[in-house]
């Protein structure tokens, strides 16, 4: 009744719910970006799964868009993810993606229903904002 009352546990009694998000914000080699009006990277494991939490708005300064975790991704296989993103102010859905075996998640942009790029304005506003679960090693 331990782990009902108190949350889920562990083998080794670690409390796999009540844990902390923890802020990578400033840690993180983010490429993209030369200001910040807002700036957030949240990270939660649970196992080995790690929960990613992001939000990065401001002046666009390069036509790549990524930022670093401090864990490598499993492997298994590469993880995608849909998110919202902000290109020259103009809103797209983008994606969310790192390799197998990487620490780099990657972020490209839906300009159309299927023309999927990489290549973002290295001016104006940009804004990533969504979530990526994946596996870690």
């Amino acid at each position: 009744m331990n782990g009902v009352a108190n949350g889920l546990h562990s083998s080794d009694g670690q409390n796999l719910i009540n844990t902390p998000w923890i802020d990578f914000s400033e840690q993180s080699t983010i490429v993209g970006w030369t200001t910040f009006t807002a700036k957030s990277i949240r990270y939660n494991l649970v196992g080995k799964v790690a929960i990613i939490n992001f939000n990065i708005s401001g002046t666009s300064n390069n036509a790549a868009t990524s930022f670093t975790i401090p864990f490598f991704s499993g492997s298994l296989v590469t993880v995608l993810n849909t998110c919202i993103g902000v290109d020259n102010g103009t809103s797209n859905i983008c994606d969310a993606s790192i390799a197998t075996l990487a620490s780099t998640v990657v972020f490209n942009r839906w300009s159309a229903a299927t023309t999927r790029t990489a290549t973002w304005t290295s001016s104006g506003t940009k804004t990533i904002t969504g979530q990526i679960i994946i596996q870690i090693s």
